[in-house]
């Protein structure tokens, strides 16, 4: 029968086997905790990324509806002026109208 290398006498591993296994765990998980610390920083870069954009679409989302408000102001302004002159030449047409009626009638009483 083979005896692993592991056990010397009383299957009580060897000292230097020991330290071995053990160095060879701790460079597992020494390695496994890189790989977790990478991860990290990656998500945090990403994240980092994600609220800049978010900072960014806010920005544009407030300069969007600050044009918009300027742009349905400058609009209503625009189709008010319109009304205001056509009201404008409606009056002047009726007062004409009313003039010319009133100097026919005028005429007429003599």
């Amino acid at each position: 029968r083979l005896v692993p290398t592991w056990q010397v006498g009383g299957g009580y591993p060897r000292s230097d086997d020991r330290v071995g296994h053990v160095q060879r765990e701790v460079e597992t998980v020494s390695g496994i905790m890189k790989e977790n610390v990478q991860s990290l920083v990656q998500q945090g870069e990403r994240l980092d990324e994600l609220n800049s954009k978010t900072d960014d679409l806010l920005s544009e989302a407030r300069n969007f509806k600050k044009s918009s408000t300027d742009m349905k102001n400058a609009l209503w302004w625009k189709d008010m002026r319109m009304k205001l002159m056509i009201g404008g030449v409606v009056f002047v047409v009726v007062l004409i109208i009313f003039f010319n009626i009133k100097n026919a009638t005028k005429t007429d009483e003599y």
